[in-house]
Order: structure tokens, then C-alpha cells, then sequence
């Protein structure tokens, strides 16, 4: 008997789930094909008038049925129905707007448009009045009532969000691939990624005919990541998650796409891979002039993204067609996405130096040449153009720590700061000027836009008349250096960095067309290595060969030669092993045959006596030990570059060990010899060798060491970027990235 009982009870409880299946089904059935009085009054109301038309008929006074009087979305359109005389109330003398749509409603509304029955597909003669109107039914009616209404459009579209899945979106708003419409009264959350028939007016969707088709794209969508069982999609201005049913294998990285579903499940993810890096010349009707490319066209539904510091979508009018490097993306041979990243959020901080390059200043003068602002101590003064300030220690708008911050009314107006001096006489600068008090004066800090800040450094760091290709590479490696100060503080200042050989020379000589463009053409662009940003230094001119960082600033102790980022600078096969002293003697004395960028520049190879007395007077202050008379040099330690990391002296009173290649030009300061570059032109006074790649000769007479003779090649540490390099493989046609990727070859150019 009890066995039985259970039987009975687990059939029970599956009867009772499958009818509350079949229950949901059936509420969810009823819910999408029927319709209720508020929606009908709704798209009878707007058949004809607008939202705000609608709005001001509620307002007239006119007597309306206490359930339509509130505030409730329907009312406006209630009140038009029952105005026109469109619709009736029920017998209780209200309008009931969630009622279900009747066919004793429908056959009184046809009454008032005085429509025929004969033109419908269906008979209305016995239909209980009670009986409910399917949503397919009155779409063929209302066909009809809007067949000579101008507002009313039947379309397809496919919905993409509403506001239960963007927060960003308000009450009722639906977004679409036509765009933004309201759909007021309406359950559009259940047509998500679906293709749709909709009726229309305006802005506003009034009704859902139907499903146009099972596949639903989302073309040109920009996804911002995606991991385990969700993706992050911005699409039209707005961001949104996609739930998927199942797991990514990997996680996905911010690219452009086209997404498709399928009965508005997520079945796919077309990645838009094809693209192309190139300056922007020119737009004309439907396409876009880029340089080396010509004329491309553009496809219909182009989108342009600007993906920093945010994701948001903007018009193609706001390119810059001045040779802005954009990012290209294509659809067969169209250009059907344009990517750029706009850095007006990303400022760094530069303290700028005065006299002797001392940071405190007694006064500063600044001026515009256009009117400008002077904030402080919650004040805000406006000067007209050509009104000079001056700010001195001690005056109130200094007090309790406070900063002076001038700036130009004109985003893009320039502060002239009149109290330095730079080699183009009194510098001007983008951004903000920040005056502040310090121990020994007032400090300046140009607070300024990283591209404008890079467009500064680029004439500082190298000559202009090195060409297109090698300020790009100047440009790339600023910005880089740039970046890594960020969140960093610069000896205890409140800044990043400054404006001297101690950080990167910017805005000596100001700003030129060929540095603004250059910053312009690799807008964004910075090295990254394993590591992250990379160390991007740079020097004067190569011997041949870089140096891996580690192996410059060396100071003693073991390293890993195998992980040294240091090459030959040469398209030639180069099979000599530079640590090895014969092999880099043949290297310097350029006996191996090879070709090298730069062995036409003056400072690829030169040669230098110096004496004996100077190396031991050296010593005393590299070493703060008097070895005596010198009696030998012997080389302790070659990087895998050459580079010479540690040196010992050996003299009469004793013994000196050098480590790194900065002291060991000091060591051999030819500050009392003839520097003799391989062009042959002598110099003379120069407190450090030109660089530590060399080799060294005694020069004996009469068993005493006179002095070495030293040869050698570059000039500057070689760890990085040689600038003259730079410029001899641009000559030769090589583009910046390859040029690059020469000089930093574990790294990747990436845009940030």
C-alpha cells in the first residue's frame, strides 16, 4: 500500500510541473499574441499625432475616466483615442487600458473608421465580443486604418537593447540596428537579437508584426572583452553584456566584430581582421584618401570607434585628414571601420628648469597671445592677450599650499612663461602652467597632453632634417619614455618628469610642423616587451652594434649575456663574437667584411691617445686611489655588444677595478688629447670618451707606459635607439616600425 502511495505522489508532482509548464507557455503565448486597450489606443493615437500632441490633448481640460487621469504612460494616448472617438469605455464608465483587446472593441473601432468587414482575411460575424483579438488579426486591420497615414511605416529592424540589459538606456527605450525608438507598453525584452517587422512612426515602435527572419547580426560591433560564459559589447554608444550558453575556451581581446544569432542565442563571432595602419590625407564622397593606399571607399554602415580612454562611437567628420595615423579596418575592399584613440584625458606632468638648470625660481612671467585664465584660492581672473603676470613668493594666491594654474581660454592656446630661456628664446607651452611655492622658490609644472608633450620632445631629441621615418622612431620612443613616468614622481616633485637631459629635452626648440606630425602619424603608439613598457633609451651613434641595458649601467656582480637585447646593425650577416678580443678588434678596425648604417658618420670609428699621467689622475677621482705610475690596463669583462663592462689599473702604488662603461670613459678622459673621428677632423676637450667600445694599445718607451692608444667606435652609451642610425636607415628606405624593430627586437609596437 505505501509503495503504491509513493507511485502515486511522484505522479502527482510530474503532473503538476508539466501543467505548470504547459500554464507558462500558454501565459507567455497569450502575452506576445494578444494585445491590450492601452497599446491599441496607443497606435491609434499615433497614427495621427505625435508624443507631444498626444500630451497636450490630455492636458485640455477635456473629462477623462478615473483609471486614465494618473501619470501612467498610456494616459496621453487614452485620452486621444477617446477624444477622437476612437475608442469607448466599458460599461462601469472606465477605459480599463490593461484589458485585453476585444472583438467587440475591434468591431467598434472599424465602426468609427467606417472600414469593411469585406476587406479583411477574416470574418468577424461569430466572434464572441468577449473573445480576445490575436495580435496577427488587428495588424491586418490596422494595415489598413494607416494605409493613407504619412507617420506610419511598416519596417524590419533587429533589437539590440533594451533597459534591462544597458543601464545607460531610460524607460521604454529600445536600441535597434535603425537606431533609438521608444516602445512604450511594450515587452521588448522577449525579441532580443531578434530580427523583427515592426510598425513605426517616428521614433516609436508600435507594434511587433512579427519575426522577419531566425538570423540576427550585429554588424561592426566594437567587443571590449570576454571571459568564461560573457562578453563585453559596445555597439551604437552604448556597452552591454552578452550572456553566453556556454564556456570561451580563451578570453577575448578588444577588437571589432560582427556577432551573430541565431533565435536570439549568440551562434557567432566574426573577428574583422583585415586592416590596415595609414595616414588619413584626405575624405571625399564615399571613401577615404590614405597615404600609399589612395583612394579606398567607405562601406554604408561605417563606424568610427575612438577606443581611449573609453569606447565611444563618433562621427567621420571629426578625422583628421592631416596625416593622423588611424587604424583601417576592412570588408572586402571597403573601409567599413575606422579605430583611433584619443589621448585628451592622458596628461603628464614636466617641471621645467631655469637658470642653470635649477628648478626654483625667484619670480615667473607668463603671457598668451590670446586672453587667459589665472585660477587660485578659488579665484578666477581673465587677462586679455599680450597681458603679462607675474607671480612672486609669499602672495596670497600661494597660500595654504595652493597652486597657481594659468591656462588659455582656447583649448588649444599656448602660455608663454616670458621669465625662462630656451634656445628659441621665451618658451610657450599647450596645456597648464602650475605655480607653486617650494623651499628655495616657486617651481613651474607644464601640465600638458601626451601628444603635445612627445610633438615637444621630438626637435629636443633629434635634428628635423633627419627626415619623416626617423622622427617617427623619435617619436615612438618618446612617448614610450613618456609613459613609463606616469604615476611617477620625479626627485620628490609633484611631477613625472622634467624637461632636461635628466628626463627628455622638451620644448628647447619648440614644437615644428615635422615633430607635430610625426607625433600625429604614430598617435598612440608605444613599445611593450614581455616585461611591459619598454625601456625605451637612446643614444647619439652606434658602433655597429647596441648594448642590452644591463650590460651599460653595470656595476659588478654576474649576468645572463643569453637574455641581452643587443644586434648588429647591419643587413649583412655578421658571424664575429664580440666578446672575444680578437673578433672585436677586427670589428672596430673593420676587417670582417661587413657593411654597417652608419660607417659613413664621423663617430662611427675614431681613435684617441691618452697618457699615462691622466689615466692615474683619473683613477683618483673615479676610484679615490692614487695607483702611482701605471703600469698596465687589462680589459676584466666584455659584454656580448663589445662594450667594455670592467676594467683593472694596475700601478706602482697599487690597484683599481672600473665597472660600468660611464666610468670607464671617465677613466680615459681625453680632456688633454686630440679626439680623432674617422672623418679626421680633430677635437679637443672632452671629459669622457666618446664611448666604451673600444680597445686599448700601451704605448711603452724605455719599459715605462706612456699612455694607451685607444680605438673605438659610437658615440653615446648604445643602449636602445642610435638616432643617427635612425636617420642612415630611413635613407635607405626602411620604414620606422622595421627601424624598430632593429633596436628594440624583444618588443612589440603596439597601440595603447
Amino acid at each position: 500500500m505505501r509503495r503504491y502511495l509513493v507511485h502515486i505522489g511522484i505522479f502527482s508532482a510530474a503532473l503538476t510541473i508539466l501543467l505548470v509548464y504547459f500554464l507558462n507557455i500558454h501565459r507567455q503565448w497569450t502575452s506576445n499574441e494578444m494585445m491590450s486597450r492601452a497599446q491599441i489606443a496607443r497606435m491609434l493615437a499615433l497614427m495621427r499625432y505625435d508624443r507631444d500632441e498626444c500630451e497636450t490633448q490630455k492636458k485640455s481640460g477635456m473629462e477623462l475616466p478615473e483609471d486614465i487621469v494618473g501619470e501612467e504612460w498610456y494616459g496621453k494616448y487614452a485620452a486621444v483615442a477617446l477624444n477622437e472617438g476612437w475608442m469607448n469605455l466599458r460599461e462601469d464608465g472606465k477605459f480599463h487600458p490593461g484589458d485585453t483587446f476585444t472583438y467587440s472593441d475591434l468591431k467598434y473601432i472599424m465602426e468609427q473608421f467606417h472600414l469593411s468587414e469585406d476587406l479583411l482575411s477574416f470574418s468577424l460575424k461569430y466572434r464572441q465580443g468577449d473573445g480576445m483579438v490575436p495580435r496577427t488579426q488587428w495588424c491586418e486591420v490596422y494595415q489598413l486604418l494607416s494605409a493613407e497615414s504619412s507617420r506610419v511605416q511598416r519596417e524590419k529592424l533587429a533589437v539590440y537593447g533594451t533597459p534591462s540589459n544597458i543601464s545607460a538606456l531610460g524607460a521604454w527605450q529600445t536600441l535597434t540596428s535603425r537606431g533609438m525608438y521608444l516602445a512604450e507598453g511594450l515587452a521588448m525584452d522577449i525579441y532580443m537579437d531578434c530580427s523583427l517587422e515592426v510598425y513605426t512612426a517616428g521614433n516609436e515602435i508600435l507594434c511587433v508584426v512579427g519575426k522577419a527572419d531566425d538570423l540576427c547580426r550585429m554588424e561592426n560591433v566594437w567587443i571590449e572583452s570576454g571571459e568564461d560564459d560573457e562578453i563585453q559589447v559596445f555597439l551604437d554608444g552604448y556597452e552591454r553584456s552578452i550572456k553566453l550558453e556556454g564556456r570561451l575556451s580563451q578570453k577575448l581581446e578588444p577588437n571589432m566584430a560582427d556577432l551573430t544569432f541565431t533565435e536570439g542565442r549568440l551562434t557567432g563571432v566574426d573577428y574583422k581582421t583585415s586592416r590596415i595602419k595609414a595616414a588619413l590625407t584626405g575624405m571625399e564622397e564615399g571613401a577615404a584618401v590614405l597615404k600609399d593606399y589612395g583612394t579606398v571607399p567607405l562601406s554604408e554602415n561605417l563606424v568610427v570607434y575612438q577606443i581611449y580612454p573609453s569606447p565611444k562611437v563618433i562621427s567621420k567628420d571629426e578625422l583628421a585628414a592631416d596625416g593622423t595615423v588611424y587604424e583601417f579596418v576592412l570588408q572586402g575592399n571597403e573601409i567599413c571601420g575606422i579605430i583611433y584613440q584619443d589621448y585628451a584625458e592622458e596628461t603628464i606632468r614636466v617641471l621645467l628648469h631655469g637658470d642653470g638648470e635649477i628648478y626654483e625660481q625667484p619670480s615667473v612671467t607668463v603671457t598668451c597671445a590670446e586672453p587667459f585664465l589665472v585660477m587660485g584660492n578659488d579665484e578666477i581672473k581673465r587677462y586679455e592677450a599680450g597681458t603679462e603676470v607675474t607671480f612672486k613668493q609669499g602672495e596670497g594666491i600661494f597660500e595654504e599650499g595652493s597652486a597657481a594654474v594659468v591656462k588659455a581660454e582656447n583649448e588649444r592656446g599656448k602660455i608663454q612663461v616670458l621669465s625662462l630661456e630656451r634656445s628659441s628664446g621665451a618658451p610657450s607651452y599647450h596645456g597648464e602652467i602650475q605655480i607653486q611655492e617650494a623651499a628655495g622658490g616657486l617651481i613651474v609644472i607644464n601640465q600638458v597632453n601626451m601628444e603635445d608633450y612627445v610633438a615637444g620632445v621630438i626637435p629636443g631629441e633629434m635634428p628635423i632634417s633627419y627626415g619623416e621615418e626617423a622622427l617617427k622612431v623619435q617619436a615612438v620612443c618618446a612617448r614610450t619614455f613618456g609613459r613609463r613616468a606616469l604615476g611617477t614622481t620625479f626627485r620628490d616633485y609633484p611631477a613625472n618628469l622634467d624637461d632636461t637631459v635628466s628626463s627628455q629635452v622638451y620644448n628647447n626648440p619648440e614644437e615644428c610642423a615635422e615633430s607635430s606630425q610625426a607625433a600625429s602619424q604614430t598617435r598612440g603608439q608605444v613599445l611593450q616587451n614581455p616585461e611591459g613598457l619598454t625601456a625605451t633609451y637612446f643614444f647619439s651613434t652606434s658602433c655597429g652594434h647596441t648594448s642590452d641595458a644591463k650590460d651599460v649601467w653595470y656595476s659588478g656582480g654576474s649576468t645572463d649575456d643569453d637574455e641581452a637585447v643587443s644586434v648588429f646593425l647591419s643587413d649583412d650577416s655578421v658571424g664575429l663574437n664580440l666578446m672575444q678580443e680578437e673578433d672585436f678588434r677586427r670589428f672596430i678596425n673593420m676587417e670582417d667584411g661587413a657593411d654597417y648604417f652608419e660607417q659613413d658618420l664621423p663617430w662611427f670609428r675614431w681613435q684617441v691617445f691618452v697618457s699615462a699621467e691622466d689615466i692615474r689622475n683619473s683613477a683618483v677621482n673615479v676610484c679615490q686611489t692614487d695607483i702611482g705610475e701605471l703600469a698596465s690596463v687589462t680589459v676584466l669583462e666584455r659584454a656580448e655588444s663589445g662594450l667594455l663592462k670592467a676594467i683593472q689599473l694596475d700601478g706602482s702604488l697599487g690597484t683599481c677595478t672600473v665597472y660600468g662603461e660611464y666610468k670607464i670613459r671617465q677613466i680615459f678622459s681625453p680632456a688633454n688629447s686630440e679626439l680623432i673621428p674617422q672623418s679626421g677632423e680633430t677635437v679637443t676637450g672632452w671629459a669622457m670618451l666618446p664611448s666604451a667600445y673600444c680597445y686599448m694599445d700601451a704605448v711603452v718607451e724605455n719599459s715605462t707606459c706612456e699612455g694607451y692608444l685607444i680605438h673605438g667606435g659610437g658615440y653615446g652609451h648604445g643602449c636602445g635607439m642610435s638616432q643617427n642610425g635612425a636617420m642612415k636607415m630611413a635613407e635607405m628606405g626602411k620604414s620606422y616600425d622595421e627601424i624598430l624593430r632593429y633596436f628594440f627586437p624583444d618588443s612589440e609596437l603596439i597601440t595603447e
